[in-house]
């Protein structure tokens, strides 16, 4: 009995099936989508054929379903919005650069496929867990209004950005990231941070935490800090003559050395404390 033939025959079914698949809609009319204002999204870019899909801007239309992203491999922007997204399947946009996910109700996201991702905003979801670490190539990343713990940025090295105010940080590690230049942790329950290793950095926003102590003698291209409502007993700015604001109002300060900050017009301080100029 010959077995070579019928072998032959499946692998070849299979390669048609399989080319079948691949090759997907032709057409961006003819996906079935679920969310009608995905569709209108979609339909109103000029590209019709979805394999050459490069961005999708969906801003401000309350899209709740993006099942059909899977037909859109060639994607490299992303921008969406809902109140009710839930889920979001991005293994088969293995090109993003950019994706922003905003005012959902996202409680995770899969970014592992993701590699060349280099803008991340994910804003004003319900995340409480995120993996950064198969995405080397991130230089901004925004997590603002989360519920994330902790955020391992050890991978990320070409970080620039990070904006992650009003989720519950007690503390982030940023020994790995020597390229950043802004920082905006207001409103978490951070008590250390260390920012030894960024001498980039020219804007640390840290208000409203739990900060007993904090060493900026490294930052010297420091223009902005914030470090309103935590409980900071001093301050030593002496090595950043680059800074231009202080906000530090309730803190237990006793005084304040700005003599070496000749930059400095906008500082805030509660009353009572004795500033050395």
């Amino acid at each position: 009995m010959d077995y070579k033939q019928p072998l032959a025959m499946t692998l070849l079914s299979l390669a048609v099936s399989s080319s079948c698949f691949a090759a997907d809609y032709q057409n961006v009319k003819d996906i079935p989508f679920k969310d009608s204002n995905f569709k209108a999204c979609v339909l109103a870019q000029t590209t019709e054929d979805p394999a050459a899909i490069t961005k999708l801007i969906c801003r401000q239309m309350k899209i709740n379903q993006v099942d059909e992203l899977s037909h859109f491999p060639a994607l490299e922007r992303l921008w969406i919005s809902g109140p009710q997204l839930k889920e979001v399947d991005l293994s088969g946009n293995l090109k993003l650069t950019e994706l922003s996910i905003t005012k959902g109700k996202l409680t995770q996201l899969d970014l592992s496929k993701n590699s060349q991702l280099q803008e991340l905003n994910i804003s004003f979801n319900q995340i409480s867990d995120l993996d950064l670490t198969h995405n080397p190539k991130l230089t901004d990343i925004s997590v603002v209004a989360n519920r994330l713990t902790e955020l391992d940025l050890s991978q990320n090295s070409a970080l620039k950005y990070l904006w992650a105010k009003e989720n519950q940080f007690t503390s982030l590690d940023f020994s790995h990231n020597s390229a950043l230049v802004q920082v905006g942790l207001t409103s978490n329950q951070i008590s250390t941070i260390d920012v030894s290793k960024n001498s980039e950095l020219n804007r640390l926003g840290l208000m409203y935490n739990q900060l007993t102590k904090l060493d900026v003698s490294y930052n010297s291209k420091l223009t902005k800090l914030y470090l309103t409502d935590n409980k900071l007993t001093h301050i030593d700015i002496s090595q950043n003559p680059k800074l231009r604001d202080l906000w530090a109002t309730g803190n237990p300060l006793e005084q304040l050395d700005i003599s070496k900050n000749p930059k400095l017009d906008d500082y805030e301080v509660d009353e009572g404390i004795k500033i050395s100029e």
